[in-house]
């Protein structure tokens, strides 16, 4: 009874791990989907309250920078 206890909760735990695999792979192809301006607003929204309004659009053009250089 211990062994399928045990297989269960690995089996869980696999699942949950996949399962959040996918969410982030879908967040990532919605957010490389948006147009900049939209790219902009998402991360302004997200790190607008957390840092300076100077930071925000240091990060924003390093983000939008990153993102084309790593899909050509």
């Amino acid at each position: 009874m211990g062994r399928f206890i045990k297989l269960l909760l690995i089996l869980a735990v696999a699942i949950g791990i996949g399962v959040a695999v996918a969410k982030l792979n879908e967040m990532k192809e919605q957010f490389l989907a948006l147009s900049e301006e939209e790219k902009r607003e998402f991360l302004a929204d997200k790190l607008g309250d957390k840092v300076p309004e100077e930071k925000l659009a240091e990060i924003q053009d390093k983000v939008i920078e990153g993102i084309s250089k790593a899909t050509g």
